[in-house]
């Protein structure tokens, strides 16, 4: 018995580093994710901000003051920036600024912020469109794109 529940404490330590580490939050002020108020006040202090979308994505909406990195070119940018600044970074949902933030910790910088909700949630000015469109679904041509199949029997 008192094994087991070494063993169960172990699993519990070992989950909550996992779900911590997943969610990208250092703390203690070293980032991590965090809601529209904070990315406001982040703003605010002048924090190098960075929209990790597309060219098309950016010019539907983006957030004023916003440096557009796609993620497909991040790595080789992030080369040129200095590791001790802060960081903030953002995308339509969070997945791919996510990616990023991880790809930034990796390298060594030491502050990375990343809005968790993605530009989807922001409350806040939005610039250069009146309405963030999510990324474009390409349209096969061609052929069917889906086919359904039914049978009665």
């Amino acid at each position: 018995m008192n094994r087991t529940k070494w063993i169960i404490l172990a699993l519990g330590t070992v989950l909550i580093a996992g779900v911590l580490i997943m969610l990208g939050s250092p703390g203690d002020d070293g980032g991590g994710l965090v809601d529209n108020a904070r990315m406001r006040e982040l703003l605010e202090d002048g924090v190098h901000l960075v929209d990790v979308r597309t060219a098309a994505e950016f010019e539907a909406g983006h957030i004023p003051g916003a440096e557009l990195v796609p993620l497909n070119v991040f790595e080789a940018a992030a080369a040129n920036w200095d590791p001790s600044e802060p960081i903030a970074l953002y995308c339509a949902t969070g997945s791919r600024s996510a990616e990023a933030a991880a790809l930034l910790r990796g390298l060594g910088f030491e502050t990375v912020y990343d809005l968790g909700a993605g530009i989807v949630q922001w409350d806040g000015e939005i610039v250069g469109g009146t309405a963030v469109a999510a990324a474009p679904t390409p349209v096969a041509t061609g052929g069917p794109v889906m086919y359904e199949f039914y049978t009665d029997w």
